[in-house]
């Protein structure tokens, strides 16, 4: 047997520097909105280079978000640039949390913003596992890299203090994680025991996300296997959540149709979840 990384080739890394790149990005943003007037947040977020001021793409999104049909950074009122320049997110309503690829349990619940560089900013916050992020369940849905931008955009990491979603997008990111994430798209081609060909790619929980392998690995099977050949593909943790979500989600997704479907079924399984009798640990008589 050859020995298998599990780092593979640092997709999980690459999920885990994405998303708290995202986490950073939220509470630094919060902290300069709190200690900084509207104009110098502007001249931060639109700086003059050599004596030019240009609004990002990203930037230009964001003013038609807001209703400010104008591409002068210079043409806005000061009614404008505060609008444009606070996200006024609520910290009681931030749903993005930092992930570890470890099982840390007294990360669960943590204070930061301890340092006096912090100024006062404070407030509870948790680790969550690493492939428990949005960002691997964007991962397993996405087809292409700039779809994959996109999706990542428009997570919802909060809201802000009238009640309205807050997104990557606003904070400005979105390039950032796409960056970090341009290696993380491709899937990993691997064997088994047997030397059959096998993608493993992306592992979103099936509890709070699809729980399904990545759209793009299926894609890329079908082709290398042609009009004669097969693709198995896992839909898993439980037919009661992998398999549904499956057909629900990824088949809607991806719009890929299977000819057919391997359910595998134990008699402990169908009386637990069947109705049954309660069931108790047996053992076979010995030999």
């Amino acid at each position: 047997m050859e020995e298998f990384n599990l780092h593979l080739t640092g997709d999980i890394h690459a999920i885990t520097a994405a998303n708290n790149l995202l986490a950073a990005a939220i509470d630094t943003r919060i902290l300069h909105e709190n200690t900084q007037t509207d104009k110098a947040l502007y001249n931060r977020l639109v700086p003059s280079v050599n004596g030019v001021r240009e609004f990002s793409s990203i930037q230009l999104a964001r003013l038609k978000k807001l209703g400010i049909n104008k591409t002068d950074p210079n043409a806005l009122t000061e009614e404008e640039i505060g609008k444009f320049a606070r996200l006024n997110i609520d910290p009681s309503t931030i749903t993005w949390q930092r992930v570890l690829d470890t099982n840390d349990r007294f990360l669960r619940k943590i204070t930061i913003g301890q340092a006096p560089t912090e100024k006062g900013y404070s407030r509870q916050a948790q680790f969550d596992i690493a492939v428990a992020s949005e960002i691997m369940a964007v991962l397993a849905l996405t087809d292409s890299l700039a779809d994959m931008k996109e999706r990542l955009g428009r997570m919802v990491v909060a809201s802000d203090k009238s009640g309205q979603p807050v997104t990557a997008e606003d904070l400005g990111v979105t390039g950032a994680l796409t960056v970090l994430m341009k290696d993380a798209i491709k899937p990993n081609l691997m064997q088994t025991l047997e030397g059959t060909p096998v993608f493993v790619h992306a592992g979103p929980f099936a509890n709070i996300a699809h729980g399904n392998s990545s759209v793009l690995a299926d894609k890329i099977a079908l082709k290398l296997v042609g009009q004669e050949g097969f693709v198995v593909t896992e839909a898993g943790f439980g037919a009661d959540i992998g398999m549904e979500k499956f057909f629900n989600i990824k088949c809607r997704a991806s719009g890929l149709v299977p000819n057919a479907v391997v359910l595998v079924a134990t008699v402990r399984a169908l009386k637990m979840h069947g109705g049954g009798p309660s069931v108790s640990p047996c053992f076979l008589p010995s030999k």
